[in-house]
């Protein structure tokens, strides 16, 4: 088990190893992981940062937007195989790869059931989508955290 701390949203480890299995980025020799991969990897009693998964789930949902949500299609995308990085810069929630694959194929938005989306944005994920190559994929969890997953493409006719 990887021994780690919890630094805002983030979760510094020193040893590097979980790398090799597509967790974290490397930055200064410490492998940094996400919130998702933080509490995914706690679940899995992986690493140990001190806290129990109910205590780092709390603490991080303070100050993070439907992290629950994001982090019920974090667990079932990463037990189907596939591989989630941060999708900040693309402004979706993940990047999702397939292993062994060095591009994304999609850009995952994750949403609640209950929330709800305006056609303007479908247009600007499809367009961001689109100029990068990639899928709009939509995960809407519902009440009982169970995610489903709706792919949008662009279609020119």
């Amino acid at each position: 088990m990887e021994l780690g701390k919890l630094v805002g949203d983030k979760t510094i480890l020193e040893s590097t190893n979980l790398h090799t299995k597509n967790f974290g980025t490397v930055d200064s020799g410490k492998l940094v992981l996400s919130s998702e991969e933080t509490l995914f990897l706690i679940e899995r009693k992986k690493i140990d940062i001190g806290l129990s998964f109910t205590e780092v789930l709390k603490k991080l949902s303070r100050k993070q937007r439907n992290l629950t949500e994001r982090f019920t299609v974090y667990r079932d995308m990463r037990s189907k195989g596939y591989i989630l990085k941060s999708g900040l810069k693309f402004g979706c929630d993940f990047r999702v790869y397939e292993k062994n694959k060095e591009h994304a194929k999609w850009l995952l938005f994750v949403n609640k059931d209950s929330a709800k989306l305006q056609w303007k944005n479908f247009s600007g994920m499809a367009r961001v989508a689109n100029s990068t190559k990639k899928t709009v994929l939509i995960a809407i969890v519902d009440s009982e955290n169970s995610p489903t997953y709706f792919e949008i493409s662009w279609k020119r006719i």
